[in-house]
Order: C-alpha cells, then sequence, then structure tokens
C-alpha cells in the first residue's frame, strides 16, 4: 500500500478513519446522532427573532398557538423559546463531543499501538537510516493526525451537511431566488478548496519534517548529555539546536501565510455571497413581498448557511495539514520488513544441541561493499569460540546475521542443520541468548531487568539467576533489593552492576547458544575478573560465540578465529597461533606491549 502515500488527502483521511474506526462504531453512532439532532435544533433559532421583529414590533398577526396573549407576554414567551432552543443545542454540543472527541482518541489508540509494534519489528537496517527523534515524533505526534481527521474533519463535514440541507429547504420556500444564489455564491469555494490542497499539503509536510528534525536534536542531545558537558559543546548543540528551531519557525510561517491567505479568499468570497442574498431579501420587503421579520430571519440564515461553508472550508484545510501527518504515518507503516518469516517457516524445535556453520556467507549493508566475504565455519555444540581482529573486521556482522538483525545477501546459516532463514524468527531468537558490550536496561526495577528473558520467571528462578551472575550480593545492598528502579539505561549502577543484570537476564533465559559481545570491554580488571568467571559458568555446557578485544581473556576458548576486512584469515587455539599465527600473535603481543616474538610477523 505504498502508493498510498501519493493519495488525495481526502482519500487519504478516508482510509484511515475506515481502518482504525473499528471498534468504535458505537461511540461514533451516538455522537453522530447527537450532533445531527443539535444541527437540527439550530435550525429553529432565527424563528423566534422572526417573530418579535413581525408580531411583537410589527403588526404582523401572531401564529394561532400565541393568538390572544399580550404583545409582553408574547415577548417572555418567545424569549424563553430562544433560550431552550440554545439549551438544548448546547446540551447537545456537549454531549455529541464527549463520545466523538472519545472516538478520536481510541483511533489515536489504536493507531500509535499498530504503529509502535510495526516499528519494533523493523529490521536494523531501517533503524540504522532512520534517526530515532524521527520515529518517536512518528509515533507520538504524527498518530494524533487520526484524530483531527475525525474530529476536526468528519464530525464537522457531517454538522454543516445537515445545516446547508436544512437552510437551503427553507431559503428556496420563502424565495427560490434566494437559495439559488446562495448555492450558486458557494461554488468557486470547491475549486478554492482544491487548488489549495496540493499547495497546503506540501507546505504542512515540511513543518512536520522540521518538527521532526527538531525533535531528533534534543533526543540526540539529552541521549550524549554526558559527552556535551564532558566535551563543553552546549553552546555548539544550542546554535545546532537553533538553526533547527529557526528551520521550523520558518516552515510554519510559510504554512500560515498559506492558510490565511485561503482563509482570506473564503471570507471575501462569503462576503459576497452575504451581501448579494441581503440586497435581493431587502428588495422583496419594499415590494412588500417579504416582512421585516422574514428580511432579519433570511439574514440570519444566511449568517448560518454561510457559517457552514466557511467550516468546511477550514475543514478542508485542517485535513490537508493532518494528512501531512497522516502520510508521514502511512510511509513508515509500509516501510518494508527487509527481516521477516517466510512463508512456511517453522519453529525450531524446542531442544536444540546447538551446532552452528556458516557456509560462504557474504554480506553488504545496502548497496555498500561487502563487509562480510565467504565466510565459512563451523561451531560445535557446546564450543566455546572467540572472534578476534581487529575493528571493522566484521565481527559484530557475524553475530548480528546469526540473530537474523540482518540477512546475508549470500551464502546460509544453520543451526542443527536448519537454515535460520527457514525459522521463525521468535522461536530462533529464543534459543539464543545475547549479552552486550553496552548492556541495554530499561526504566525499571532491577527485577522487571533481568526478567525481560524470561517475564514468566518466578522471584525465585530470578535470584538464582542473580547469584549465578555474582550480582545478588550489590542488589541487596540497594534501597529496596530487586525492586530498586535503576533509571533509564542503568545510570544508576556502575558499569560493572550493568553488566552483571545483563549476565543475570542471559541466565535466567537458559538459551542453549549463547552470543557475548565484548562483554568486559568497558571494565577494569577487578570487575572483569568478576565477570569473567560469572561468563565462564553461563558458558558451560553451551555453544558460546564471544568477541573479544582483550585476547587475555580468552585463551581458554576452543577455538579462536580471527577475522580482517570481512575474512577469516587464522583459526586455531591460542598457543597454536601464537606459535604458527600471523595477525593473532601480533595483536596479542601488542596489547601486552610486547614486541611479537620472533618469525611472527604477517603472512
Amino acid at each position: 500500500m505504498t502508493a498510498g502515500t501519493t493519495l488525495g488527502s481526502f482519500c487519504l483521511a478516508a482510509g484511515l478513519l475506515v481502518r482504525y474506526s473499528s471498534g468504535t462504531r458505537t461511540l461514533i453512532t451516538a455522537g453522530l446522532l447527537s450532533l445531527l439532532a443539535g444541527a437540527g435544533v439550530a435550525l429553529l433559532q432565527p424563528w423566534p427573532l422572526k417573530l418579535v421583529v413581525d408580531s411583537v414590533v410589527g403588526s404582523v398577526p401572531a401564529p394561532l398557538l400565541s393568538a390572544g396573549l399580550s404583545k409582553f407576554r408574547l415577548l417572555a414567551l418567545l424569549c424563553g423559546a430562544m433560550l431552550v432552543v440554545q439549551l438544548i443545542v448546547s446540551a447537545l454540543h456537549v454531549i455529541s463531543t464527549q463520545l466523538l472527541v472519545e472516538a478520536g482518541l481510541r483511533m489515536v489508540f489504536r493507531l500509535r499501538c499498530v504503529v509502535f509494534d510495526h516499528v519494533q519489528r523493523l529490521s536494523l537496517a531501517f533503524h540504522d537510516a532512520t534517526a530515532v527523534g524521527d520515529s518517536l515524533y512518528r509515533v507520538a505526534w504524527d498518530t494524533y493526525s487520526v484524530q483531527t481527521l475525525f474530529n476536526e474533519g468528519v464530525a464537522p463535514i457531517l454538522n454543516s451537511g445537515i445545516t446547508l440541507g436544512g437552510i437551503a429547504i427553507i431559503l428556496f420556500t420563502k424565495e427560490w431566488r434566494l437559495g439559488l444564489i446562495a448555492l450558486v455564491s458557494a461554488v468557486p469555494l470547491i475549486f478554492l478548496i482544491r487548488l489549495a490542497d496540493r499547495f497546503m499539503s506540501d507546505r504542512s509536510m515540511d513543518v512536520h519534517a522540521r518538527e521532526s528534525d527538531v525533535t531528533t536534536r534534543v533526543q540526540e542531545t539529552l541521549t550524549g548529555i554526558r559527552a556535551v558537558q564532558a566535551f563543553g559543546r552546549e553552546d555548539h548543540e544550542s546554535a545546532r539546536f537553533r538553526r533547527q528551531a529557526d528551520a521550523s519557525v520558518r516552515a510554519s510561517l510559510r504554512l500560515t501565510l498559506a492558510q490565511t491567505l485561503f482563509q482570506s479568499g473564503v471570507t471575501i468570497l462569503l462576503a459576497c455571497g452575504t451581501a448579494l442574498v441581503i440586497w435581493i431579501a431587502a428588495r422583496q420587503a419594499l415590494t412588500g413581498a417579504l416582512t421585516a421579520g422574514d428580511v432579519v430571519m433570511v439574514a440570519a440564515y444566511v449568517a448560518m448557511f454561510y457559517k457552514p461553508i466557511e467550516v468546511l472550508a477550514y475543514t478542508a484545510a485542517g485535513i490537508q495539514q493532518a494528512s501531512a501527518g497522516a502520510r508521514r504515518v502511512v510511509a513508515l507503516l509500509h516501510a518494508p520488513r527487509d527481516v521477516a518469516d517466510r512463508p512456511g517457516a517453522r519453529p525450531l524445535p524446542d531442544r536444540i544441541v546447538g551446532k552452528i556453520e556458516f557456509d560462504a556467507v557474504t554480506f553488504a549493508y545496502g548497496n555498500g561493499a561487502p563487509v562480510l566475504r565467504e565466510i565459512t565455519l563451523s561451531v560445535s555444540p557446546g564450543q566455546r569460540i572467540a572472534l578476534v581482529g581487529p575493528s571493522g573486521a566484521g565481527k559484530s556482522t557475524l553475530l548480528s546475521l546469526l540473530l537474523r538483525f540482518y540477512d546475508a545477501q549470500d551464502g546460509k546459516i544453520t543451526i542443527d542443520g536448519i537454515e535460520v532463514r527457514d525459522v521463525t524468527l521468535a522461536s530462533l531468537r529464543t534459543h539464543i541468548a545475547l549479552v552486550p558490550q553496552e548492556p541495554i536496561l530499561f526504566d525499571a526495577t532491577v527485577r522487571e531487568n533481568i526478567a525481560y528473558s524470561r517475564p514468566s520467571a518466578t522471584a525465585t528462578e530470578i535470584e538464582s539467576a542473580a547469584r549465578a551472575a555474582g550480582a545478588h550480593e550489590f542488589i541487596m545492598g540497594l534501597g529496596a533489593g530487586y525492586d530498586t528502579p535503576i533509571g533509564e539505561r542503568g545510570a544508576l549502577l556502575s558499569g560493572g552492576q550493568r553488566q552483571r543484570i545483563s549476565l543475570a537476564r542471559a541466565f535466567l533465559k537458559g538459551a542453549q547458544i549463547l552470543i557475548m559481545d565484548e562483554p568486559t570491554g568497558a571494565l577494569d580488571a577487578e570487575t572483569e575478573h568478576a565477570v569473567m568467571h560469572a561468563l565462564g559458568n553461563l558458558a558451560r555446557g553451551r555453544t558460546t560465540i564471544i568477541i573479544a578485544h582483550r585476547l587475555s581473556t580468552i585463551r581458554d576458548a576452543d577455538m579462536i578465529v580471527v577475522m580482517k576486512e570481512g575474512r577469516i584469515v587464522e583459526v586455531g587455539g591460542h598457543d597454536a597461533l601464537l606459535r604458527s599465527g600471523a595477525l593473532y600473535p601480533r595483536l596479542y603481543h601488542l596489547q601486552l606491549h610486547q614486541p611479537a616474538a620472533s618469525g611472527a610477523g604477517e603472512r
């Protein structure tokens, strides 16, 4: 449905409303009935005024129901009627507004949930290319477009439609020429609305894009606030923010100018039509064809007639503006899921032995040069292998392919002989536990963060996982133990504490395959030793792949795989590679600040 982003504003609005109004039909029906009833009652408002002019101030006989009443009593009755009509209209307005706004907000809720669910399932290729702030703005703010389209589009159109229809009938009944002129004078508005559609939609899209840029700038700056303050870059970030905020202001001003010109054109057209209708009605009164009360009533109805037309014109502008946000939401919903379950994908068996094979795997990001080239590697069940090599060698990318964060362009990856692209993503990732270099923690309690890998875990299982990760003691030293909130990204914990929570999460998951991406890269020596001990316990009996820059931590690995420029250049044990390797001994001795052994040069 990518083509949906090129639909006209009104077609786009209709499509969104039809799709996301399910579940709110009762609210919508009750709200629209109240709205239409209020519009019908509002048509009675000019009649008491007409009778005041004709039968109280003038000498036209009063209607039969009020015959015999003195003029003062008739005046009181008519004023009371005005008040009652207004009270009924106001009550129905409150009821319809409450019902329809609730329906609109429920549509926003449904759309937000769908958009959020879709965004988090998009592949990392999408997230790599899209600023977090832009996605955030679309989920948090652009989704309100569906409420705007409904509450400031559909509801006013229906209300205006019933009002226009009723007034047109009344005007044609009184004097057909009045009704005809009123209708004809409204025709130019249709052309004005069509002319303004694309013009204002483009400017509205620009406003949303600039506001998204502002959100992105705030999000990036606050996420990296430690670096901003550490390097004294506050003034630089403020200057960048001002430039983007200024671009947003200028885009909004261009939109405002377009809307003001459009509204001025509408006002001029309606003023011309009003003047023409009043002129004809007054001439009819001078010839005796209409009473003075009729002229007042016609004037009131003309004002009521053109008000809905004006509302329709402004509603068109509102729909065009809201459609800009809707287009951004639709574009996001139609962003392709590059990594998804194939048709007929089956789950991995509940129990696996953990044999992993990479067969001639080649991968490139987008249209760039290959990051991995013809990678062939076999990992036996329960084996612990280490990936080492210079930065940019493709180590993390290789693990990302195993998790299917991306899919390889060539070659295949199998687990227990089953290609990973032939199984469901959910079952694949159920069997793999990830311990990243930078722990991924959430603004929740310690308990909730550990249980993130298995929400159904009991308190005993969570504590057992924490003990295995060496985290139980420091957790009990926190203010509320396992129920202590740890702040955004675990900001209230030390680096070692965050990593142990991440380890406890992996212990709790109990997956047969364990992936560790430089899990001790940011830790001091003492904390690293404790974490490595816990990692050893975690890896026992599991197929384990670990990326390590500190080569001293992987001496006991069953196999060390040395990568360079996307290729495997050496494979073997620590001692064997030191004796016969080329790149590995060089890296190892550089880390020890020792010269490489004689003869251990590159080959």
